[in-house]
């Protein structure tokens, strides 16, 4: 039984970052993430955030987002194609969520339009592990509901972060980046486990970059 601590995308904190981040620029533990070292040094600290705004950028100019399609990199064996489907379309229907009247979804690059990237990633250390395996869910669907089913599955979840950034959709400039492994810190999983639970347990991870961007926006 592992404590679901460290369920975040997102991304993300503890010493496999400094280990796997220490050449100029360098990525996130996934690779999803360039230029980790750009990053504060949250992620020096246990289950701290690590994050990053762009000095001087003027947030209140943008009023549009693409939302890139969710990816997951899994190095846990035995996990389904469904399961990593399900995870991001929680991420994807977060991010809609938290954008819903505030807003507008773009599909097409413009000046005053951001592109947001996320991925879940399961880079934690001391479970057996086997090589990562990194998925871009283009239309993520699958309904998984019930309980988690296996102790596979829930040694996962229990193991998976969050990473997303923020960039200028015609630059490509990053504008805003956040890693998080504080994402349900004090829950457990067990194949008892309900998707319901995981899934606002994984909805924090779009949250909390959201509100980085709102807070930061001055709103």
């Amino acid at each position: 039984m592992k404590p679901i601590q460290k369920i975040g995308l997102i991304s993300m904190a503890g010493a496999a970052f400094i280990l796997n981040s220490c050449a100029t620029g360098g990525r996130s533990p996934s690779g999803f993430l360039t230029n980790f070292s750009q990053l504060d040094a949250g992620y020096g600290t246990q289950d701290a955030v690590a994050a990053y705004l762009k000095p001087g950028v003027d947030l209140k100019k943008y009023d549009s987002v693409i939302i890139d399609p969710v990816t997951t990199v899994v190095a846990t064996p035995g996990i389904s194609a469904a399961v990593q489907d399900q995870l991001a379309a929680y991420v994807g229907a977060s991010l809609r969520t938290q954008l819903a009247g505030k807003m507008k979804i773009a599909t097409v690059p413009g000046p005053t339009t951001l592109r947001v990237r996320t991925a879940l990633t399961d880079v934690i250390p001391g479970g057996p592990g086997g090589k990562p395996v990194t998925t871009v869910h283009t239309h993520p669907q699958v309904a998984l509901t019930g309980k988690l089913g296996s102790a596979e599955v829930a040694a996962f979840v229990a193991g998976v972060s969050f990473e997303g950034e923020l960039l200028d959709s015609l630059s490509g400039e990053r504008v805003s980046a956040m890693c998080d492994h504080r994402l349900g810190a004090k829950r457990e999983v067990t194949a008892n486990t309900t998707w319901a639970e995981i899934r606002s347990g994984a909805n924090q991870g779009a949250a909390r970059l959201y509100q980085r961007f709102i807070a930061a926006r001055g709103q």
